[in-house]
Order: structure tokens, then C-alpha cells, then sequence
């Protein structure tokens, strides 16, 4: 009898237990999913802050060429450097201030709130753009602005986003980041349509007001992940890390990529003017460079999960290099359409590979710290590349032959960048040993 108890309790402890670990395994699958849920939400926020910061951004080459028009441009009498330098400050001002990200983020304890304060800054800088008449007016809107609100609106949800997977870092992130390519074909359409509906004034007000919609929509998107580390950090720069030969490398690399991967998105449209293509062709060779851009982001990050992405970031990097010096360097015209393509899918998965290499290298622990600080970086790089471009193209950049210095300085800077990112993987190797998968 005892031993027929005995076993009963065996077999009733078994059942608590194995239901136990039915539950647990429940739970785990349920908190699994949820994070996995509250991932693509943030995935998709990022997407639609890429898609409308970058978009307008990217697409300012069709602002640059119009502002430039020799007979009805607003900003006719200025050259063309000194009207690029709109473009380029609002680009650097959106990375330079993820400097800041760690301490917003403190402060509000809230990502959204930090992007809806983002998003309200960023329309009323293009909104006060369209009451501008002369160029120090539309450097401190629809620059510094829409620069210093575009930032706060986009680096939430590139913080958050890759600290919710796993697996697929780089192929979430590529689809996080492919809003900018998207962005950026449909908004050089609808900027080039609007400029000749409505006019420059109505077009910046237009955008100011549809960047408002989407630019709340995507804060109430996205998700904090679990764990995620809120505590203040006193310092906004940690310079003990810049003694590691990884960091510094891949601080470079970052400053240099950014200098060079904007010129020909900003010299375009005025670009394909010089080979007898018009101006809608000009806002359409944009959009398509972006497209392949945002296609081939999605695409190559999920080859780079496979094959290793600091492998694939610096074979991107190197490609990238070589369209610059020879097919822009070329100047004819169908091998300029190959280059409009060919560029657009190589340049931009370097942006969208960053993050996870970042993550990959030096821990999920520094991943935001050392955010912060590439975009920084990312910033002073926009601010050296099209400005000094702009002064290199010779007499106002109306022959193609005219663009030659500013292609030859495009194609050093990612030259330099390359090299930065291969002296990084071999100081990563020495730390860790060889491997091929990085």
C-alpha cells in the first residue's frame, strides 16, 4: 500500500512538474513573440522615419537645382556651393546631434516623445523655409532647423530597433533603412511635382505639413526594448574608447563614407542637365538611385547575415568606390544612367549594415554609447563632403567636364573609408583570431 502511494506522489510530482515546464515553455513563446512583435513595430517606425527625414533630404537635389535656376531661381545669384550647403547642413545636423540621443532619451525616459518633439521642429524649419528670401534664412530653416529636428525624430528607433533580434540583424535593419531609398524616389517625384505645380514656397509648406502625419504616426510605433538602458551617462564622449584601433577605424570610416556618399545625390539632378537630360529626368535619376538603394538594402543585409557584414559592408564600401571612378568619371550618357543604378545598390547598404556591425564588434553594452558617437561622426563627414564638392565644380557646374575634381574628391573619400573598414576587421581579427565570417 505505501508502495502504491509512494508511486501515486512520483507520479503526480512528475505531472507538477512537466506541467510546469509546459507553462514555462508557454510563457517563453509568448514573451518570445511579443518581442519579436514589438521589434517590427520599432522596424517600421524606423522605416517610416527614414522614409520622410531622408526622403526630403535626398531628394534636395531637386531643390537645389530649382533654387539655382539661372532665370527664376530664389538663390540664382548664389553659387552653387554656397546653395548645397542648405542640403548638406540639414544631412550632417541629423547625425551630428545623435550625439545628444543618450541624454533625450534620459531625459524623457520615452523615445516617442523625443520624435514627436523631433517631428514638430523639423515642420517648422521647412514651413519658416518658405517665408525665406535670402540664403542665411534657408540655411538656419530648412538647414539647421529641420537638421536639429530630424535627428531627434529618426535615432530612437535606430537605437531600439536591433537590440530586439537575434537572428536577422542586418536584414531587419536593411528594411528599417530601406525608408530612405523609398523615401527618397517618391518624395524627388513629388518635390519636382509640386515645385512646378505650387511653387518652392507652397512645396516646403506641403512637406512640412505631410512630414507632421508621418512623423507621428512612426512615434507611436515604436517600442523600448527590455533592459534597455536608461540611466544617465554624465559624459556625451567616453575617450578612453577612442584608444581601441576598432573604434577609431570605425569612426573614420564612418566620417569618411558620409563625406562621399552624399555628393552625387546632391550634384544629380544638375549633373544629368549637363548631358541634355531635363529636369524631370534629372528628379527621376534620383528616385530610381533610390530605389535600388532601398531594394538592394533589404537584399544584401540578408546576405550579410549569411556571409558575415563586416565582409559585406566592406565589399559594399569598395564597389561603392569603384562606380565613382568609372562610370560618373566617364560622363557620357548611358553609362551615367548605369552609374545612377549600380550606386544606388551598393551605397546604400553601408548605411544599413552600421548598426549590426557595431553590435557585432563591440556588444549590445556599448552599442548606444558608440551610436551616438558614429553619427557624430556621420555628421562631420556630410559637412566636409558636398560643401567642398560644391567649391570644386568649376563655373557653376554647366559643362560635365566641370565635375571632374568634385567626382575625383567623391571617389578618394570612400577610397579612404575602405581602407579605414579593412584596418578594422584586421584589428578585430587580432583580437579575436582570424575568421571569415565577420
Amino acid at each position: 500500500m505505501d508502495n502504491a502511494k509512494e508511486v501515486h506522489i512520483v507520479a503526480s510530482d512528475e505531472e507538477t512538474h512537466n506541467s510546469i515546464v509546459i507553462e514555462s515553455s508557454e510563457r517563453l513563446r509568448l514573451l518570445e513573440r511579443r518581442r519579436v512583435f514589438r521589434g517590427i513595430s520599432t522596424v517600421f517606425a524606423g522605416f517610416l522615419c527614414n522614409f520622410i527625414v531622408f526622403g526630403i533630404s535626398f531628394s534636395y537635389g531637386v531643390f537645389q537645382e530649382y533654387y539655382t535656376d539661372p532665370v527664376s531661381g530664389p538663390l540664382k545669384h548664389y553659387s552653387i556651393s554656397k546653395v548645397a550647403l542648405i542640403g548638406s547642413t540639414a544631412t550632417a545636423l541629423t547625425y551630428i546631434f545623435g550625439i545628444l540621443n543618450s541624454k533625450m532619451l534620459f531625459f524623457f525616459r520615452a523615445p516617442w516623445k523625443v520624435m514627436v518633439i523631433g517631428c514638430i521642429c523639423m515642420s517648422i524649419g521647412l514651413i519658416t523655409a518658405s517665408f525665406s528670401n535670402v540664403i542665411y534664412q534657408f540655411i538656419l530653416s530648412q538647414g539647421v532647423l529641420y537638421g536639429i529636428g530630424s535627428s531627434f525624430m529618426y535615432m530612437p528607433p535606430v537605437v531600439c530597433a536591433p537590440l530586439f533580434f537575434k537572428k536577422y540583424k542586418a536584414f531587419m535593419m536593411g528594411f528599417l533603412f530601406a525608408g530612405t531609398g523609398v523615401g527618397a524616389f517618391v518624395m524627388s517625384i513629388v518635390t519636382r511635382k509640386l515645385l512646378t505645380t505650387v511653387g518652392w514656397r507652397w512645396s516646403l509648406r506641403i512637406l512640412g505639413f505631410i512630414n507632421l502625419f508621418i512623423g507621428n504616426l512612426a512615434a507611436l510605433l515604436v517600442r523600448v526594448p527590455d533592459g534597455m538602458n536608461f540611466t544617465e551617462n554624465k559624459r556625451i564622449i567616453n575617450f578612453s574608447t577612442l584608444k581601441s584601433t576598432k573604434v577609431v577605424s570605425q569612426l573614420g570610416a564612418s566620417l569618411f563614407q558620409s563625406a562621399g556618399y552624399i555628393i552625387p545625390l546632391i550634384f544629380m539632378s544638375k549633373y544629368a542637365n549637363t548631358l541634355s537630360f531635363s529636369n524631370t529626368q534629372g528628379a527621376l535619376f534620383i528616385g530610381i538611385n533610390n530605389l535600388a538603394n532601398a531594394v538592394f538594402k533589404v537584399i544584401i543585409g540578408f546576405a550579410a547575415d549569411k556571409t558575415g557584414r563586416l565582409n559585406m559592408i566592406i565589399l559594399c564600401n569598395l564597389l561603392s568606390t569603384l562606380t565613382i571612378f568609372t562610370l560618373w568619371l566617364i560622363g557620357t550618357r548611358d553609362v551615367f544612367i548605369s552609374f545612377v543604378v549600380l550606386y544606388g545598390i551598393f551605397s546604400g547598404a553601408i548605411i544599413s549594415l552600421l548598426p549590426t556591425c557595431l553590435i557585432d564588434l563591440f556588444g549590445a553594452s556599448q552599442y548606444q554609447a558608440l551610436t551616438g558617437l558614429m553619427y557624430f561622426c556621420r555628421g562631420i563627414g556630410s559637412i566636409l563632403g558636398s560643401p567642398i564638392a560644391g567649391v570644386l565644380v568649376k563655373d557653376n557646374g554647366l559643362r560635365t567636364g566641370d565635375y571632374q575634381n568634385a567626382i575625383i574628391y567623391n571617389g578618394v573619400l570612400l577610397a579612404v573609408s575602405t581602407i579605414l573598414l579593412g584596418v578594422m576587421r584586421h584589428a578585430y581579427t587580432r583580437e579575436k583570431g582570424f575568421k571569415w565570417f565577420i
